[in-house]
């Protein structure tokens, strides 16, 4: 993706500002995201950031926790990017 900037407003007036799909590897797999895919669907979860062979990436339930093994597999090539749920980093 070009230096374009996506912005995207979700229900409940939460707007966020999309990462590039190529900057999925670099995400926090503690941290919630949001996952906007070209269909217009979001999926919200957590994401450790690897893709498999087969161009596929993983979202795990965000009501799991980040410790979860269990998710969803989505294709990497029809995301049109991600944002944090919550834009601040979370207190340890």
């Amino acid at each position: 993706m070009s230096d374009t900037k996506i912005t995207v407003t979700f229900k409940g007036g939460k707007r966020r500002v999309l990462h590039a799909p190529d900057t999925l590897p670099t995400i926090d797999g503690r941290r919630p995201a949001y996952f906007v895919f070209n269909n217009l669907e979001v999926y919200t979860g957590y994401c450790d950031g690897e893709i498999d062979e087969d161009g596929d990436f993983c979202v795990r339930a965000s009501n799991s926790g980040p410790k979860c093994f269990a998710g969803i597999a989505l294709p990497a090539g029809r995301l049109i990017g991600w944002a944090y749920v919550n834009p601040k980093r979370a207190k340890r």
